[in-house]
């Protein structure tokens, strides 16, 4: 009876859905189907039927269209089954968008489960916070962050209870100590004092040094030294005023509190007067500390050799002789560079003497400049390092930082990454390999230890691999993937393309895709379509996508390259369409298969359609015309119908005119209205025709307000017109359907008649034949 839809649905209300699948693909147009399960599915979702409703959605490839129908529907668990399923990309976002709408209408526990999904528990428990549920947040917080977040957020909780309510809550978590670490490290001192006197007498001095430290910082000098003797460190004190070049401060402290220390006060005391040129002073305090040996490195160090050799004689006998050699040496032109000795010696001294702090001052002033080799250098700076770990690691930082910069001066930059790597500052490590052009590592270290920043490294490696000739420098060394990307995202496609064609059909292919999705990102549908069509096309998902929203584009506006109409029109089109039907073939894909194969059939019938109006074939162009109505769904339908009409106009068919172009006028007033598909439309001229009644409309109109207008009394004219009987031949037009199908056949089959009977099916057939011909 030719209305299978009445089939489909009959079975579709049974619920019988494979059986009116199986009608619904074998007979009905692709595009039908979907409008008609579109339609069906609407239907089921406004009676409450969501399951039949979504299996009807995923059937036309629209689950967008079912997840927004859970989501209207409340129905969270559904949603995300199907954006699992279908856009995996977007779960995150949709995790985190559900968290927040749930969140806004008090349902937290939802709220909770969407968040923790969407790998971002914190957030839960700043919504319990700030909605005062405490105790939930200090659960969610320990169940995803594990003990120490749960009790950062406890104490949190007791900060805002404030007084005696506090102190409670931090016992009943046991959170003494943290409470005191937290109380310090925010600055609440007072609040801190009286936790550990309260609760943890034992933690009191710790607290002491950690006020005096901050106000060391504020420049509450006199305070923080009270501060650093309530907390029983003395030699803390001296370092601040040994600092702050106070040296008598420093000393009175030393004297009183710590007596070992006034020799290092004496000898601070003594270097910063040799930095000032008062050797005089200087020297009679190195004396005072029982370190002359450093006055004479003072005196050596200045080549007053006559002030070292009288001090030694007094103090250092046993290094006069070689203090004379020294200065012979010196006197020849030998001291260019300082020894090795001479370099290491008195921090070395220091070391011994545990002078652990002075001797790290002491191998930082070893410099390129004084060392006879680069090698001495990064000895002496690895010993500071090494000091700084082992004995004075509040210094760890400053020193790794002083010495990793001279590692970078001196070109050792793996030696200077190490020294960061070794105190878990993988971020700077990374850094300083990329400085060095040593990618390997950074890019292996930011992967293993900062994944969070190894994107950034990718893209910082991508730019660098678009310097000056490393695309090429990468091929030559045999990295042919990472050269053919760095060609690509230099916008070097030629090249890319020729290194790509050299690594076999696959590469091409997808370097060609590349290519073509940059071009579509630039408009330039036409370069894109003629470029695929040239190297291949792909049978994935998103390449396909591409390719069918290049062939749309074009059929709806030509291509206008001078090389793309006239003679050879949509060349460009076509030969990618064939190209993407070759991969499916050999892909097996067959729903995508007749796809595109219907899409380049129609392509083809479009720039036939260009081509019998250059030779002049005016039925032929009418019969093409009326056989792209089929494919409205791959064609614009207000372009398809239009062209139809003025093809029937033009070969007197005034009935058919009168139908085409006032279904035409129908099109261009939903597309106004802003319509998505033509079902509002009036369809009983086209009862028991092929022509779909259900198709998608264009966003924008196919010609001008005033080409349309003229449409609009050209079709008023002919209602008027008494001899037309506005109302389509179905036997006439069945006639051209089934003549085209029959060409289209023979076409395929590799016949070569068409079948068709009389000149005017020859003609068509010629046509054809010539059109696909020139995609060979």
């Amino acid at each position: 009876a030719g209305t299978p839809q009445d089939a489909v649905e009959m079975y579709s209300k049974a619920g019988k859905w494979e059986v009116a699948h199986r009608i619904a693909t074998e007979h009905m147009t692709q595009a039908e189907v979907a409008m008609f399960y579109m339609t069906q599915a609407h239907r089921l979702e406004a009676a409450g039927k969501l399951r039949e409703a979504e299996r009807l959605y995923v059937m036309v490839h629209e689950p967008d269209l079912a997840i927004n129908m859970y989501k209207k529907a409340r129905r969270y668990d559904d949603m995300i089954r199907l954006v699992t399923s279908f856009r995996k990309d977007l779960l995150h976002e949709t995790h985190l968008h559900l968290a927040q709408q749930l969140e806004a209408e008090g349902s937290f526990k939802l709220a909770e489960r969407h968040f923790v999904e969407a790998t971002d528990w914190g957030a839960a428990v700043n919504m319990y916070r700030a909605n005062e549920l405490w105790d939930e947040a200090v659960r969610v917080a320990k169940q995803h962050g594990g003990v120490h977040a749960s009790k950062k957020v406890a104490y949190a909780w007791a900060v805002s209870l404030g007084g005696e309510a506090g102190a409670k809550l931090l016992a009943k978590f046991g959170l003494i100590d943290q409470a005191i670490e937290y109380a310090t490290e925010s600055g609440n001192f007072d609040h801190a004092f009286a936790l550990a006197q309260a609760s943890k007498q034992d933690k009191v001095p710790e607290v002491h040094l950690k006020y005096a430290m901050f106000l060391e910082d504020e420049g509450q000098f006199e305070s923080a030294e009270k501060e650093f003797l309530k907390a029983e460190k003395p030699k803390e004190a001296i370092d601040m005023y040994t600092h702050q070049q106070d040296w008598a401060a420093a000393l009175r402290v030393a004297e009183t509190s710590e007596p070992s220390s006034v020799p290092d006060v004496l000898c601070a005391q003594a270097k910063a007067l040799v930095e000032k040129g008062d050797f005089t002073k200087a020297e009679a305090l190195f004396v005072r500390a029982k370190k002359p040996e450093l006055a004479v490195e003072a005196y050596k160090h200045a080549a007053r050799w006559g002030d070292a050799q009288r001090l030694a004689k007094e103090f250092l006998p046993h290094k006069v002789a070689d203090l004379t050699a020294e200065h012979a040496a010196y006197m020849r032109g030998d001291g260019v560079h300082a020894s090795e000795e001479a370099l290491l010696g008195p921090a070395r001294s220091l070391e011994e003497g545990r002078d652990f702090a002075r001797a790290i001052d002491a191998y930082l002033k070893v410099t390129s400049e004084r060392a006879r080799s680069h090698d001495i250098c990064e000895e002496a700076w690895e010993k500071a390092v090494q000091l700084a770990m082992n004995h004075v690691p509040a210094r760890i930082a400053e020193v790794v930082n002083t010495v990793s910069k001279r590692l970078m001066g001196i070109g050792r930059h793996p030696q200077a990454a190490e020294l960061y790597e070794g105190i878990d500052q993988h971020r700077e490590a990374v850094d300083i390999y990329m400085a060095g052009n040593l990618w390997d590592q950074a890019r292996s270290l930011a992967r293993s230890a900062t994944p969070q920043y190894a994107k950034e490294v990718e893209v910082r490696y991508r730019e660098h691999l678009k310097g000056a000739g490393a695309a090429v420098d990468l091929v030559q060394g045999g990295n042919v993937s990472e050269g053919l990307e760095a060609y690509a995202q230099r916008g070097e496609w030629e090249r890319a393309l020729e290194l790509a064609k050299q690594q076999g059909p696959p590469m091409l292919v997808k370097y060609a895709t590349l290519h073509g999705a940059a071009l579509i990102g630039q408009h330039e549908f036409v370069r894109a379509a003629t470029l695929i069509g040239k190297y291949g096309a792909s049978a994935q998902p998103a390449p396909l996508a591409m390719y069918e929203r290049v062939a749309r584009e074009l059929l709806a506006s030509g291509e206008p390259d001078g090389g793309g109409m006239g003679k050879q029109p949509l060349v460009g089109t076509r030969s990618m369409l064939h190209k993407a039907v070759g991969a499916l073939r050999d892909a097996g894909d067959e729903p995508a298969l007749q796809r595109f194969e219907t899409l380049l059939w129609a392509s083809h019938m479009a720039a036939a359609k260009v081509l019998a109006a250059e030779r002049g074939a005016m039925d032929v162009q009418r019969k093409l015309a009326i056989g792209l109505l089929r494919h409205v769904a791959a064609v614009p339908a207000d372009m398809a119908f239009y062209e139809a009409g003025m093809a029937c106009k033009a070969a007197a068919d005034l009935n058919s005119a009168f139908v085409f172009l006032n279904r035409y006028l129908d099109i261009t007033e939903a597309v106004e209205e802003n319509e998505a598909t033509s079902a509002a439309l009036d369809n009983s001229d086209f009862a028991n025709t092929p022509i779909p009644h259900e198709f998608p409309l264009p966003d924008k109109q196919f010609i001008d307000g005033l080409q349309i207008e003229h449409v609009r009394d050209y079709v008023l004219e002919l209602s008027m017109n008494k001899a037309v009987q506005q109302a389509l031949d179905t036997a006439d037009l069945g006639h051209v359907f089934r003549e085209i199908e029959q060409i289209r056949e023979g076409l395929r089959g590799g016949r070569s008649s068409s079948g068709g009977g009389g000149g005017g099916g020859d003609a068509l057939y010629t046509i054809m034949r010539d059109t696909i011909s020139q995609i060979g």
